[in-house]
């Protein structure tokens, strides 16, 4: 980037407090999901709560790798592409070689599956997706010849041991890894970023707490600027979920943009009796299901709306 006015000549607390402090709701983009999983599998999802279509050559991802406050031209990546209103982009690090190891082992299949934009594929040029539990990251956005944040996940300017955690001392990897090996799902009620570096990161504050490697609800997010994601309106084949899958206790959830009814078939068609207790959470709708034994299923999902789909379930 040739303009570092606001990022790369000062420290970054200096910085963000000299950003725009009142950010109207619903009406600039957000980090919606963090995903730091094992290996390679890092994905970040963006979400437009606003009522237009936003021109992401506008905005940029950037780590702040171990607790720098100084901005670096290849620790931030550019993003491409226009993002329609109430929609989301997933953004995955670029490690699609089947033969890959070490640092560029493959990200798995069924997340390379989310990706609308691939980024740091030359980890000796660009590390914007290598980010770490102890790597702050924010959205940025070129206003005015300035790069302003528009949202940020951590605390620039600090590393924490192994992660930020849910415990005090809040920064000394002690207690709950909430930002390493975990999936962050922003809460239903947040309508705008963060714009100012914040004194101390709580994660539970603003994002609700998954495990390691569930991507299942990358593609679709729930907020109160919105009463459903776009998928859900304007849908043929809806975007939902299962989660884990295989799974191996016999018991899964199943992620769905909107009230639906789960019915379960084996593999000859038999419909199958199961407990299935439908909850919202943080205004996602789900349906937990218990008791299925060894096999394969065919789960279908049916919305209010009359729109059904099916996926496959396994149960090794």
């Amino acid at each position: 980037m040739a303009n570092r006015s606001l990022f790369g000549i000062l420290a970054g607390a200096l910085l963000l407090a000299a950003a725009p402090q009142a950010q109207a709701q619903c009406n600039e983009l957000f980090l919606s999901e963090y995903c730091e999983g094992s290996g390679n599998n890092k994905a970040l999802e963006i979400y437009n709560p606003g009522n237009g279509q936003v021109d992401l050559s506008k905005y940029r991802l950037t780590r702040w790798q171990n607790g720098q406050s100084t901005w670096q031209s290849n620790f931030s990546d550019t993003l491409k592409g226009m993002l329609g209103a109430n929609s989301v982009m997933v953004t995955v690090i670029d490690r699609r070689n089947p033969a890959g190891t070490g640092q560029d082992t493959p990200v798995a299949a069924a997340l390379q599956a989310k990706a609308n934009l691939f980024l740091s594929k030359d980890y000796n040029k660009n590390f914007s997706m290598s980010f770490n539990g102890d790597d702050a990251m924010s959205l940025d956005k070129l206003v005015g010849g300035a790069w302003v944040p528009v949202d940020i996940f951590g605390k620039i300017g600090e590393r924490p041991v192994n992660a930020w955690t849910d415990s005090f001392p809040y920064n000394l990897g002690i207690g709950l890894w909430l930002s390493a090996n975990k999936t962050l799902i922003r809460k239903a009620s947040i309508k705008k970023g963060v714009t100012t570096n914040p004194t101390r990161f709580n994660a539970k504050a603003e994002w609700l707490v998954y495990p390691s490697n569930m991507w299942d609800s990358l593609g679709f997010h729930r907020c109160d600027c919105n009463q459903f994601p776009a998928s859900a309106q304007e849908m043929s084949a809806p975007q939902w979920n299962i989660y884990p899958n295989p799974a191996q206790d016999g018991r899964v959830s199943v992620f769905t943009p909107g009230p639906a009814s789960i019915t379960l078939f084996d593999a000859s068609g038999r419909k199958v009796e199961a407990s299935a207790i439908p909850e919202v959470n943080n205004g996602y709708h789900m349906v937990r299901i218990s008791g299925l034994r060894t096999g394969v299923y065919i789960v279908r999902m049916s919305l209010a709306n009359g729109v059904q789909d099916h996926k496959t379930l396994i149960i090794p």
